[in-house]
């Protein structure tokens, strides 16, 4: 029989070896997400993946830019392939069809003539597409998988790096609020062709190296620099990958510096520094790209500029913020998601924000206040300035990585060598909710492309109409996501936060 003892040596021996298996929990959970997935199936994916095809040069993308081809070129035209371009045309903003239709496109490496990417418009950064440009081949399918597999092989590897170095109160932080803010729309996004993938890895990540780093006297340590390292690389990859991340990396500059104190701050000059230097370059990354609307072609929406728009989007900004926990559409806005997930995303995010209020001091008020008005502050700012109404441009994932910086903020105890004080069966809930609503949202985008809404979501006679390129079947797609959740919300919330040894010891 198991003694309590037994217990407590089998729960250490698993925590050990934490930073290897969450992150490779958080890879599978995206594999099985990936394989569900058609091409094209992520927001605005005919601009990203045209921007990803036309980084490449001219071996393997077979794209044509605004003055390649001296015969018919066009000023502002750029011609890139159908199978890349009108990869979701025949599906997106109807949920009842399915993937299958994607089999004919797919075929389709003749030339379209469009003006709609990056390298005419420059709505983004080039970093993102640049990397992402190296996995382009001929076989378009093969290569946006590829690409999908990378974008979570990435986020999955920092994230391990981060559980092996930083204190584990930070490391708890981090991991809590990945699984917490990023269940669903995170989940959909990290193993997707949408540069807001990068996006919110990077700026999670960042608060969680940064935060180390300002705890770190010297540089003579190989940790040391293993966290600037990781700082380093979260920046690059937030800042490369949209223009509002950039301002995200200033904001989480400022929160990190609250939450360390004057006191570290002095004390950690180097390191403080460091952190100072990775702000600047985020501001001047925002400064020095064109901001989105005004300009020339005036303003985006048409609303009246005054105090009552300011009022409505106040009170309606908080149905933007549910669609991040599942309250919202997926994809083009067409993958709707079983009610359950919205009701258990916005419940656990109640709940772990009263226990982040629950242990409170002065510091972490300050960070959690600035993180709270950030992320309220700045899409109100942009609505207003635009005329915009709440749930017009300012999308669900726009907002993510400021989500997930104030659950993190909140999450953080009074020491950051110890994860902050949880009870364990209030724990043990939110980890099952969570794992059933993401495996529950993961099967309402799998069953969306390989059946459409025409065919029950729980029809036990369902036979998949699409299957990905790489011919892995539904049934296991679905084992490798579900397997990879649960480990995934387990390891986060329970291991890291010490609940496993929490039991009593008889002397």
């Amino acid at each position: 029989m198991e003694t309590d003892l037994d217990h407590q040596s089998v729960a250490t021996r698993t925590s050990r070896w934490v930073w290897i298996w969450v992150p490779l929990a958080l890879f599978l959970t995206g594999v099985g997400w990936a394989l569900t997935s058609p091409v094209g199936s992520s927001p605005d994916d005919d601009y990203h993946l045209s921007s990803i095809w036309c980084s490449g040069g001219d071996s393997t993308s077979n794209c044509l830019l605004p003055g390649d081809d001296s015969v018919d070129a066009v000023e502002g035209i750029a011609r890139v392939p159908a199978n890349v371009l009108q990869a979701s045309d025949c599906f997106k903003y109807d949920g009842s069809v399915n993937a299958e239709c994607t089999l004919d496109v797919a075929k389709d490496v003749s030339l379209v003539a469009t003006s709609h990417l990056n390298q005419v418009e420059n709505f983004y950064p080039a970093g993102y597409y640049g990397v992402m440009s190296l996995l382009v081949s001929e076989d378009v399918e093969r290569s946006v998988l590829a690409m999908r597999l990378l974008n979570v092989a990435i986020a999955s590897l920092l994230l391990a790096l981060l559980l092996r170095i930083v204190p584990r109160g930070i490391a708890f932080a981090t991991s809590a609020a990945l699984v917490v803010s990023f269940m669903p729309m995170g989940l959909f996004l990290l193993p997707s062709t949408n540069p807001s993938g990068w996006v919110s890895s990077g700026i999670l990540l960042f608060w969680g190296f940064a935060l180390a780093l300002l705890h770190q006297r010297s540089w003579r340590s190989p940790r040391t620099w293993l966290m600037a390292g990781g700082a380093a690389a979260a920046v690059a990859m937030a800042v490369s990958a949209r223009v509002d991340a950039a301002a995200y990396v200033v904001v989480t500059c400022v929160v990190v510096l609250l939450l360390a104190g004057w006191t570290k701050v002095r004390a950690n000059i180097g390191s403080s520094v460091f952190v100072g230097v990775l702000g600047i370059v985020g501001a001047y990354s925002y400064l020095s790209f064109p901001t989105p609307g005004g300009g020339e072609e005036g303003l985006m929406g048409t609303a009246d500029r005054g105090l009552g728009l300011l009022l409505t989007n106040f009170a309606y900004l908080p149905a933007t913020l549910r669609g991040i926990v599942g309250d919202g559409a997926l994809g083009w806005n067409d993958t709707q998601l079983v009610p359950l997930v919205p009701m258990v995303g916005v419940l656990v995010l109640g709940a772990i924000a009263w226990a982040g209020l629950s242990t409170m001091w002065t510091r972490k008020a300050w960070a959690a206040s600035f993180a709270l008005v950030s992320l309220y502050a700045i899409p109100l700012w942009f609505l207003q300035k635009e005329g915009l109404g709440a749930g017009e441009v300012v999308q669900p994932r726009y907002l993510l990585p400021l989500l997930s910086l104030l659950v993190a903020s909140l999450l953080l105890g009074r020491s950051v060598h110890e994860p902050i004080g949880l009870p364990r069966l209030p724990l043990i809930w939110v980890t099952g909710g969570l794992s059933v609503a993401g495996i529950l949202a993961f099967w309402s985008n799998a069953h969306r492309y390989a059946a459409g809404t025409n065919v029950g979501i729980f029809d036990p006679g369902m036979v998949p109409a699409w299957t990905n390129s790489a011919g892995v079947p539904l049934w296991a797609a679905t084992a490798i996501a579900v397997v990879g959740t649960c480990v995934l919300m387990w390891g986060a919330l329970i291991t890291m936060s010490g609940s496993e040894r929490s039991r009593d010891i008889p002397a």
